[in-house]
């Protein structure tokens, strides 16, 4: 009985580390597309690709460097990371009609937050049209390419050397499954696209895509009903 509530608490944190946003529910922690979320202006609007899309039915790529001085969790001081889980046992309730029965109780508790301490070295591709994407006639890779540049200005500033990458960090590209399924079209042209490939990593055994130096990973949190970012 358990599980499902716990399936939820999953996929929560997982819409909420991309599409919280404190303005409208500040009871929750401020998610990364708050914080991408224009064109225009300085700061992290400098790093906000906009792949062309209008209407209702767009999604986004994210590229996020992970570390103590780039983008990492947090939890309140004083409580435990991760979901906790307490059995309350039996407890007497009542139901519609005032009539008392008898449940089982347990109770589900998780503290999370998300801090973003250099914006330069995360880059979202927004405006991504779907309904275009899968028709082919949208040029993924041209939209990662500038978001992978944009997001290198910055590591190579810290090591100029990026074959190292950077330290205390880790760098990955998060995308839904029909940006996947396109991505993949294009990565079985290696000719056009010489720089999208499958891996198969010994330490994981799992296939993995990789564009350039980053791995790509699938986050179904991502939907594909964004609408345009302006």
């Amino acid at each position: 009985e358990a599980q499902g509530f716990m399936e939820a608490f999953a996929q929560e944190i997982a819409a909420g580390i991309f599409y919280n946003d404190t303005l409208t529910t500040p009871e929750k922690f401020k998610g990364l597309f708050a914080r991408y979320n224009t064109l225009a202006g300085a700061g992290s609007g400098n790093n906000v690709v906009d792949a062309g899309g209008s209407g209702s039915d767009n999604t986004s790529i994210a590229f996020v460097t992970w570390g103590d001085n780039y983008t990492h969790l947090i939890h309140p001081k004083g409580t435990v990371i991760g979901l906790q889980r307490t059995d309350r046992g039996s407890q007497r309730v009542q139901d519609g009609s005032g009539n008392p029965y008898y449940v089982m109780e347990e109770e589900f508790r998780q503290h999370f937050g998300l801090v973003v301490r250099d914006w330069r070295a995360n880059v979202r591709i927004a405006n991504i049209d779907v309904s275009e994407l899968i028709a082919g006639n949208v040029d993924i890779y041209k939209w990662m390419r500038q978001a992978y540049w944009r997001m290198k200005k910055v590591t190579r500033r810290v090591n100029p050397n990026p074959s190292l990458g950077l330290p205390g960090a880790r760098m990955a590209i998060y995308a839904n499954a029909t940006v996947l399924e396109a991505l993949d079209g294009l990565g079985n042209n290696a000719t056009l696209n010489p720089a999208l490939r499958i891996e198969k990593r010994e330490l994981e055994g799992k296939e993995v895509y990789m564009y350039r130096d980053l791995p790509i990973r699938q986050a179904d949190a991502l939907v594909n009903t964004e609408t345009r970012v302006v």
